[in-house]
């Protein structure tokens, strides 16, 4: 029996019953050779990613897991093996893909817990490890730094970010909020409803609007840029104040998921604005206008979420500080 990946009630549970399958068939195996073996790794941060996963809402998989082809054989390979009797279990498990399956936990991770690269290495370490004890002895080992690259490129994005101190990276509001819980709970808001997912709901929207105007201090965003010289160069004085006295600058690599940019708030706001809503239209209409005015050769990025900490990966001194008497 093969999953319809369209089928958006079922596919979700499919991939979780795939990224569970290899320890289940293996448990098959041992009970058929009349034996039983311990798990040949014990990790608290598998454990931890194996709880988060288990503890996902069914909206939160509909809406932010990707639907990779990785994920999908994962998916299909794992109703036919759920539906197959124990003989031919072991023969299906022989011909699963590994590297689909190292491929679908790292997506996952990326997408669905947001994982640090760090925490994204490790877990296709562990999905390697897992894989290689129920592949055939002939298989070629994953390509695991191919795994992760591939998954970087995708799903992730490299930002920097003017800073004096370490600390210098939380929002003024809800900053003990992860940046993947504010995508998951805009997600289930707004399917919970029946309507197909907002990525961009329009109260967000209008608090980041406002915090590209210089508006910060009610903002749960966190202010980066692409490319920082752009930023020390800008006709905007407050941005290039910013670039020219911070201490440092400090690298961020972040699921692309949480980020936002201009373009993202002027759509959601200019598609969702409502002419009958008399309380917001004309300040709907003013943020636009200025927003239309705010110059985008800075490519400022914002980050939802209080847990920008956990991205760092990099610092270094601020080339672009100008001293006092300059």
């Amino acid at each position: 029996m093969n999953v319809d990946p369209r089928n958006a009630a079922d596919t979700p549970f499919k991939v979780q019953n795939a990224l569970q399958q290899p320890g289940r068939v293996e448990r098959q195996q041992d009970e058929l050779g009349g034996q039983t073996s311990a798990p040949a790794h014990n990790s608290e941060d598998q454990a931890s990613f194996e709880q988060q996963l288990n503890d996902l809402h069914p909206d939160d998989l509909d809406s932010v897991y990707t639907t990779s082809t990785s994920v999908r054989s994962a998916a299909n390979s794992a109703a036919v093996t759920s539906t197959s009797a124990p003989s031919e279990a072991t023969s299906e498990i022989s011909s699963y893909p590994a590297p689909s399956f190292v491929s679908a936990r790292a997506q996952l991770a990326a997408t669905l817990t947001g994982a640090s690269l760090e925490a994204l290495r490790n877990e296709i370490d562990l999905a390697g490890q897992q894989a290689a004890r129920w592949s055939p002895a002939s298989a070629p080992a994953v390509d695991r730094d191919r795994v992760f690259d591939d998954v970087v490129r995708s799903s992730y994005v490299t930002l920097r970010r003017f800073q004096n101190q370490d600390s210098d990276c939380k929002p003024h509001t809800e900053d003990n909020t992860s940046a993947i819980l504010h995508v998951r709970n805009t997600a289930r808001d707004h399917s919970s409803v029946g309507d197909h997912p907002e990525r961009y709901p329009i109260d967000r929207a209008r608090q980041a609007g406002w915090h590209m105007r210089g508006k910060t201090t009610t903002s749960p965003f966190v202010s980066l840029v692409e490319d920082p010289a752009k930023l020390a160069a800008s006709r905007d004085h407050w941005a290039r104040a910013i670039a020219n006295n911070a201490d440092a600058i400090h690298t961020y690599t972040v699921p692309k998921l949480t980020v936002w940019t201009p373009d993202d708030v002027l759509s959601s706001i200019a598609l969702r604005m409502n002419a009958e809503d008399y309380d917001n239209i004309d300040a709907d209409v003013d943020l636009m206008c200025s927003l239309g005015r705010t110059p985008t050769r800075e490519t400022e990025r914002l980050f939802l979420g209080g847990n920008l900490e956990g991205y760092r990966t990099g610092s270094e001194a601020n080339p672009f500080k100008r001293e006092s008497n300059e």
